[in-house]
């Protein structure tokens, strides 16, 4: 039987900007080059405007992932501030730095998928929901990255919990080239990925490898 392909089935991103009209912080939402909506603060509560597809057509929405997203957008655009997610975000760059003096495609990765992390330890490393974690394996191939480790735990409020037969370890083979090696561990980390649980508790963590060997705990 075939499967038709439904947009939906993209993960939805997050981006964080500013527009001269607005006084605060924006945070759009897209699904790759396809805007979907945004969020912004408006006197004293969020608002979340949503917009018909480039068709002019009604856009169909996954409802627990959305639920997620909004957590994270609303703390990124709240005045108030939310000292526990400014703790966490600290926390990344004092584990990564600000970007400038990482590989160029690393700190490309960190920054897109840092806002869609739904949760950190305190030490900065990210864990995503497997939707999200499915996106995050194609932009390492995309960037020329590799995924070589990658975790499962259950979220349990703010507790995880390991699982222990959800692991991956990918070992560099000296055979290979780079490329034939990035694309093994990643064909790898989406297989393995596939055939995990889709439970709304499991979240996954990453370590990558760039090009110069170097591994980055995402």
């Amino acid at each position: 039987m075939a499967v038709g392909y439904s947009a939906s089935m993209i993960p939805i991103r997050l981006a964080e900007t500013e527009r001269d009209d607005f006084d605060g912080p924006i945070v759009e939402f897209w699904r790759e080059d396809e805007f979907i909506g945004m969020v912004f603060w408006d006197g004293e509560s969020p608002i979340m405007q949503i917009y018909p597809d480039a068709d002019g057509d009604i856009q169909d929405l996954d409802v627990f992932e959305i639920q997620q997203l909004l957590d994270t957008a609303v703390r990124m655009i709240d005045p108030g501030g939310d000292e526990e997610f400014a703790e966490l975000r600290a926390a990344v760059v004092d584990a990564v730095g600000d970007g400038s003096d990482l590989h160029p495609p690393t700190a490309d990765l960190l920054n897109e998928f840092d806002s869609q992390a739904v949760f950190r330890t305190d030490d900065g490393e990210g864990f995503f929901r497997k939707n999200v974690a499915e996106a995050f394996i194609t932009k390492c191939e995309e960037l020329d990255l590799a995924v070589v480790e990658m975790e499962g735990f259950d979220l349990e409020g703010s507790t995880l919990v390991p699982r222990p037969r959800l692991d991956l370890q990918v070992t560099p083979q000296s055979m290979m080239s780079w490329p034939e090696f990035r694309t093994f561990a990643n064909v790898t980390a989406h297989d393995t990925l596939r055939v995990w649980p889709s439970r709304d508790e499991l979240v996954i963590a990453f370590v990558i490898q760039q090009p110069d060997t170097e591994t980055i705990v995402a």
